[in-house]
């Protein structure tokens, strides 16, 4: 029987075009290309008949360099028909796709994170050339769904919306080049994680979030002896802890020791592609 959950984060892409201190994907750390197309089909043909997420987050890096988005995005719907897509950008390479092309995923989502207030501009200039794609876009404002939700503008089963980003919160603490765990309290670091209930589909395996996906991937180390999900001997074990803090949130950082990183100062947020104003 299919397990029912609220959200599946898809990593298909492991560089980005843009260096934010502090992401969950350690954009910040050198990370190349993307993951095989075969790879994320098979991944997808096993996963769509063990789980049924509610939203599946087609995640990077930056999702938009994946050469193959489009065909990931159209396997996604006919895996998981019912399911809501999610494509988190940050929005500078959208204008390499069809604007029209993202209705027929419907119901799909394109959260468009800012995360330089400077090149706020050219997000907005990239979003309305989706929009002039068709006429009768609904709009909201400031809906208060989510801490970052700003906007928002639906038509025909598809949303976009833009999301301003300011604080975070490095997952993992730092010595030298050295990327090490908090060793913390899980209850107390969880209470601050801005990820608590988002598994994430990562080379083939389930993950607690996608901090403990990237980090265990980038350091090849397996801190407090976690073992992600490989299949369906231990999927109610690990359903049953979406949301909960385990002893592997200890890898990040309690309140006291958190290293928050401004996304409002851009030396915090390098762009690594030429920007058009």
């Amino acid at each position: 029987m299919l397990k029912n959950i609220d959200r599946l984060d898809l990593m298909i892409a492991y560089s980005c075009n843009i260096s934010c201190a502090g992401c969950i994907s350690l954009s910040d750390v050198k990370r190349d290309g993307v993951a095989p197309f075969d790879d994320v089909a098979t991944w997808i043909d096993k996963w769509s008949a063990l789980v049924d997420p509610k939203v599946i987050t087609i995640f990077g890096g930056e999702p938009c360099l994946h050469p193959k988005l489009l065909e990931i995005c159209q396997l996604v719907r006919s895996s998981w028909p019912n399911t809501t897509i999610r494509l988190v950008t940050n929005g500078y390479l959208l204008s390499n796709f069809d604007s029209s092309s993202w209705f027929k995923f419907a119901p799909m989502e394109i959260q468009i994170s800012v995360h330089r207030l400077d090149h706020e501009k050219i997000i907005n200039q990239e979003i309305k050339k989706i929009l002039s794609t068709d006429a009768g876009w609904a709009i909201e404002k400031n809906t208060g769904r989510t801490a970052h939700e700003q906007i928002s503008w639906s038509l025909k089963g598809l949303k976009i919306y833009k999301s301003v980003f300011k604080d975070f919160v490095v997952p993992f603490k730092t010595e030298g080049k050295s990327i090490l765990p908090w060793n913390s309290d899980p209850k107390e670091a969880h209470k601050i994680c801005g990820a608590p209930a988002t598994p994430i589909l990562y080379k083939g395996q389930l993950y607690k979030c996608p901090a403990v996906a990237n980090v265990m991937d980038l350091t090849k180390t397996n801190w407090f002896g976690y073992k992600p999900c490989n299949g369906a001997d231990s999927l109610n074990e690990f359903v049953a802890g979406i949301g909960r803090p385990e002893s592997v949130c200890g890898q990040c950082p309690e309140r006291g020791q958190a290293v928050v990183i401004d996304h409002f100062d851009k030396n915090n947020v390098i762009v690594k592609q030429k920007i058009s104003s």
